[in-house]
């Protein structure tokens, strides 16, 4: 029973720490700071610090079979740099408890997906669940009015695109993380965006005027947001099993959205509020349905 305890307190640790990256990094996108340049610096250091973890125990090595080298190049570019570069890009068009909220949704893609490549159709509850994502997306998207004008079209686009992310971090690459690891994988994952982020910036990388606020969250970023984060839930996760991991990891979006309105000032309507509640019990019925 403390075992179980002390997980639950883990996986809430985890998802705490997680919902504060998105809020220090909404800060620093306030302040002008580029998203290209956030990430660059996210995904190299904490790509160094799991290398040197990986090296630490003995772990680290290169990759030799092409079908491996190919899968961690897919699982870089289209789960590790979707679902991180992506998120942050959704923060800074609208707001971090917003764009958690819609990356939070991947269970549910997730869930589709499986279906269409099973030929199974989708249980009950995954049919509302659905239709629950569905309503809440809208009212997000278009704040209950259907009007273009009304729609923040990119801040939606990179949110959806973040959720894919998710969806191809949860489900791809299970080969080389089940034979390598999962530190070793996200290790080279984090270094190789790293490299593509730098290309993105023109293999330069902006200079910023930095005071001690900055360097502060910068470094709850990468330490906190990231490094902990991941960690803790993972340590979490091994103690309560993923069901009830992902049950409790409700606290994420519901986290970064009061953070978000606390911290930095976000204000919410009652209809995301709404939308908000809609996406979380979508996902609890989706969870049930497993």
């Amino acid at each position: 029973m403390k075992s179980y305890n002390m997980g639950v307190l883990l996986v809430i640790l985890g998802a705490l720490f997680w919902a504060s990256s998105g809020v220090m990094a909404e800060s620093l996108f306030k302040k002008s700071y580029s998203v290209e340049w956030v990430n660059f610096y996210r995904l190299l250091l904490s790509g160094l610090f799991l290398a040197l973890l990986s090296f630490s125990l003995k772990k680290m090595q290169l990759f030799t079979n092409p079908k491996e080298l190919l899968s961690l190049l897919l699982f870089s570019l289209l789960g590790l740099f979707l679902a991180q570069f992506a998120y942050f890009k959704a923060i800074f068009y609208i707001d971090a408890g917003t764009a958690t909220m819609i990356q939070y949704s991947a269970p549910l893609f997730i869930m589709l997906f499986l279906c269409v490549k099973n030929k199974v159709p989708p249980k009950s509850l995954d049919m509302i669940a659905l239709i629950l994502l569905v309503i809440a997306l809208f009212f997000l998207a278009f704040k209950g009015e259907f009007s273009l004008e009304r729609l923040n079209f990119w801040g939606f686009f990179w949110g959806i695109f973040g959720a894919f992310g998710v969806v191809y971090y949860s489900l791809g690459a299970r080969g080389i993380i089940q034979k390598y690891g999962v530190i070793f994988i996200l290790a080279w994952a984090s270094l190789i965006d790293s490299i593509v982020l730098l290309a993105i910036l023109g293999g330069e990388i902006p200079s910023y005027t930095w005071n001690l606020i900055d360097y502060s969250t910068m470094f709850g970023i990468i330490v906190i947001g990231t490094i902990l984060a991941f960690s803790l839930y993972l340590k979490g996760l091994e103690r309560v099993g993923a069901l009830q991991a992902s049950m409790i990891s409700c606290i994420e979006p519901v986290a970064a959205a009061l953070m978000s309105f606390l911290f930095i000032g976000t204000h919410y309507s009652m209809l995301d509020i709404l939308a908000f509640g809609l996406i979380i019990f979508s996902v609890i019925l989706n969870s049930k349905a497993r």
